[in-house]
């Protein structure tokens, strides 16, 4: 049977991945293949040693990537003549007349009916 030797990693080389890591827009996956890294541990792993040892600032992380853009970063020209304003503007008042007529129909078997009421 073949012995597996372990690799071992300079604290260099350590530094070197955990700060390519913080920088490049690559995920932690994504950068351990970079690197030729079994697994992605290898760098969360690195991170926690690098601080302890006093390598790297205790408060060092990645920085959090943007979820999209926000809506108030998308600008765009409107270009809809009033009619057209005025047309959706009308379709979004009756989508919710819709809505609320298809959720009072769905109350409807919970509704008591008054047979006798002479009102």
């Amino acid at each position: 049977m073949k012995k597996i030797e372990k690799k071992t990693y300079s604290d260099e080389f350590k530094l070197s991945v955990v700060k390519d890591y913080y920088t490049n827009q690559l995920g932690i996956r994504t950068t351990a293949q970079k690197f030729g890294l079994p697994s992605k541990n290898y760098i969360e792993n690195w991170e926690k040693y690098l601080k302890k040892k006093g390598l790297l600032p205790q408060d060092a992380v990645k920085p959090t990537k943007a979820a999209g853009r926000s809506p108030e970063k998308v600008i765009r020209d409107d270009n809809r003549t009033e009619r057209e304003k005025q047309y959706e503007a009308e379709i979004e008042t009756l989508k919710a007349r819709v809505a609320y007529y298809e959720g009072l129909a769905s109350l409807q078997p919970y509704i008591k009916k008054n047979k006798g009421s002479g009102k």
